[in-house]
Parts: C-alpha cells; sequence; structure tokens
C-alpha cells in the first residue's frame, strides 16, 4: 500500500513536472527568439540570451528533479496539473502574440517580467516539496536574479 502511494506522488509529480519542463523550453524559446529580433542592440541581446538559457537550465533542473521522483527526494508537489497547464498556454500564447507582432525592445521587457512573474508559481523551490535531507541542496542550485535583470534593462531603456 504504501509503495501504491509513493508511485502515485512521483506519477503525479511526473507529469506536473514534465508540464513545468515544457512551460521552461517555451519561455526560453521565445526569449531566443527576442535574442534574434533585437541582435543588432548588444546589451539587449546579451540580456535575451542569458535569460534564455537561464530558462533552459530550469527546465533542466524540473527534467532532474522529475527523474528524482521515484527515488524518495520528493515529499510533494504544489501544484495540480491544470495550473501548469494553463502557465504553459500563457507562454505559448505570448510567444505566438510575440512572433506574430514583433514587440519593441521595451514592450518585450514587459512582457517578460509579466511572464517571469507567472513563471514564479512553477519554480522548483515552490512546486516541489523535497525531503529533508534534499531541500537545502536543491534550493542552493536554484537561481532567482532573472526578474532584477529584466527590470534594469528596462529600468535603463526609459532613461534614454
Amino acid at each position: 500500500m504504501q509503495e501504491t502511494i509513493a508511485f502515485q506522488v512521483a506519477a503525479s509529480a511526473g507529469q506536473v513536472l514534465g508540464v513545468c519542463e515544457r512551460t521552461e523550453f517555451a519561455c526560453a524559446e521565445l526569449y531566443h527568439y527576442f535574442a534574434n529580433l533585437f541582435k543588432d542592440e548588444r546589451e539587449i541581446f546579451y540580456i535575451w540570451l542569458k535569460s534564455a538559457l537561464e530558462r533552459e537550465n530550469r527546465a533542466r533542473l524540473l527534467t532532474l528533479v522529475g527523474k528524482l521522483a521515484l527515488d524518495d527526494v520528493i515529499a510533494g508537489v504544489h501544484l495540480d496539473i491544470a495550473e501548469a497547464e494553463e502557465i504553459l498556454a500563457k507562454v505559448r500564447a505570448s510567444s505566438e502574440l510575440a512572433k506574430e507582432e514583433p514587440p519593441e525592445v521595451r514592450e518585450a521587457l514587459q512582457l517578460a517580467m509579466d511572464l517571469e512573474r507567472t513563471l514564479e508559481r512553477i519554480s522548483v523551490d515552490k512546486v516541489v516539496q523535497f525531503t529533508e535531507s534534499y531541500h537545502n541542496w536543491f534550493r542552493a542550485i536554484v537561481n532567482h536574479d532573472q526578474m532584477e535583470l529584466l527590470q534594469n534593462a528596462y529600468k535603463q531603456l526609459g532613461r534614454d
């Protein structure tokens, strides 16, 4: 019985983390698009590239955590599959809109800041409750400076 419950928790965690992983990769794809769109503006290009790579790293971390779900690393998940899919849909819709009507730099930064606020809900440390022995280890590898980078770029463009 205990094994069945553990397997169900791992399977549910795996599904939610899979959607979160796809969301992170979708956002990374959007940021790569912005990097290409603004490739002639060196500083902005690097901000988008760094942002895309950061999202790819978060996606890979979610992949790793999902694989560890069966190894007693995860005690629980604090996000249901419907909310995870809703966030993925928002990222995809934002991406489609940006590609249909390419934004100016400040508009793209504003969109990214809005997405970052939404994506905060799927960060590993908010979605996953790790077992006590793994909590601090995973917390140490999660980077939270992405929003600050985008906000600083947005403010800087406002002064130009």
